[in-house]
């Protein structure tokens, strides 16, 4: 079930190819009408020449241009022009290069010989592509400021000792560099923490693995997460010690406080809601309006109980519009002809398609291609397709 539950965690997709630079940077403009007048509002010569290039060159709005000035200021393009032409000579396109500026604009004034540089030489010397290289640039330019001795090179350190694997160690990295550049502040006092309440070495390494940002997390608020799960009587133990701190790290008290209220409104007892949470963590992490649609669905399509729901609140986490409408439908249509009585909610959303087809389709001969169309129908509204090798 926890694998079930950690394959719903988000992840960044794998970084594409992309096409070489096409053409000198000082070739590419954005059109904006407004550089004048946030050029004439910018006071001095220098404040005035760098909106006018953050704007053109770089496409930032008027407001963020002259905000970004007051901390940015070059009266020439001698010295953002070499941040880009570092780029490009790391085969970086046009759009990837304005991407991290606008993310990371301090990177226009940097020494890229003597700061930047070093870093892609560590990348590499640890074993990290070009492609691998690109993709943190983009991903988490940050990471192009932080020291590569006070930050970088410990927290490389640190976490192989812990992963004790180099392979292990790249995933964690290219899933999420960010976890690199708060070594001191965050990282490893967030692990000490865990390792101070007895949480096993491996569960630390799965948590790791699945979920590296909440390591980004400040010492204070991780240590408030894991003592309020504490409080709730989970086991430190247990790996679900874990997937609820992840979960607590992910939602602030007013969205917590807002997400009780919507499941109240749908009938759920205080009771029910702990419950519901101590068992199936995630159904907290849903977004409000998800949770409003599958209990709509589920009470006024399916007819269930709000204490049903509560027990089965597993399938909150599940896909609406890949799972919960197609075989919803599919239910719906055979508890309307009393082909079956009302299944378990698990039953019906968390197998596999094959077993649900076989279990609720290719069981009824007479209406099996009826129902097959309605569950194909219901897929292909949200743009999927049922899998062919199950199609008989």
């Amino acid at each position: 079930m926890l694998h079930f539950l950690i394959r719903r965690t988000l992840s960044l997709p794998p970084s594409k190819p992309h096409s070489l630079w096409n053409h000198p940077w000082h070739h590419v403009k954005f059109s904006s009408t407004a550089t004048a007048t946030a050029t004439t509002c910018s006071g001095s010569k220098g404040n005035s020449f760098t909106v006018s290039y953050l704007i053109d060159t770089c496409g930032f709005s008027p407001q963020r241009a002259l905000s970004v000035s007051k901390h940015l200021n070059f009266e020439t393009n001698e010295k953002p022009e070499l941040a880009f032409e570092f780029f490009k000579n790391h085969g970086l396109t046009q759009t990837q290069a304005v991407s991290i500026i606008r993310k990371s604009p301090q990177l226009l004034r940097a020494n890229f010989v003597k700061s930047v540089q070093p870093k892609i030489d560590y990348f590499k010397s640890k074993g990290f592509s070009d492609p691998d290289i690109r993709r943190i640039m983009m991903c988490w330019p940050t990471i192009l400021k932080s020291s590569l001795e006070k930050e970088i090179i410990p927290s490389f350190d640190f976490l192989g000792n812990i992963l004790q694997s180099n392979q292990n160690l790249t995933k964690v990295i290219l899933k999420y560099a960010g976890i690199l550049c708060y070594f001191g502040k965050c990282l490893q006092p967030n692990i000490e923490v865990l390792r101070e309440e007895g949480v096993p070495e491996s569960h630390v390494v799965r948590f790791i693995q699945y979920f590296p940002r909440q390591f980004t997390s400040s010492s204070k608020k991780f240590k408030e997460a894991v003592q309020a799960v504490k409080e709730l009587k989970f086991d430190p133990l247990k790996m679900q010690f874990l997937v609820v701190v992840q979960v607590k790290l992910g939602i602030s008290r007013s969205t917590w406080l807002k997400r009780e209220g919507i499941y109240r409104k749908w009938g759920w007892t205080d009771n029910e809601i702990s419950a519901a949470f101590k068992s199936q963590p995630w159904c907290m992490a849903v977004s409000d309006n998800k949770i409003e649609a599958i209990m709509d669905f589920l009470v006024n399509k399916l007819g269930c109980t709000p204490s049903v729901i509560s027990r089965s609140s597993l399938v909150l986490s599940v896909s609406l519009e890949k799972r919960i409408i197609p075989r919803g439908s599919v239910i719906e249509v055979l508890l309307s002809k009393g082909l079956v009585k009302m299944p378990k909610l698990y039953g019906i959303f968390i197998p596999n398609e094959a077993v649900f087809l076989d279990k609720f389709v290719y069981r009824h001969e007479k209406e099996a291609a009826e129902l097959l169309k309605l569950y194909q129908a219901k897929l292909a509204l949200a743009g999927f397709k049922a899998s062919k090798k199950f199609m008989k």
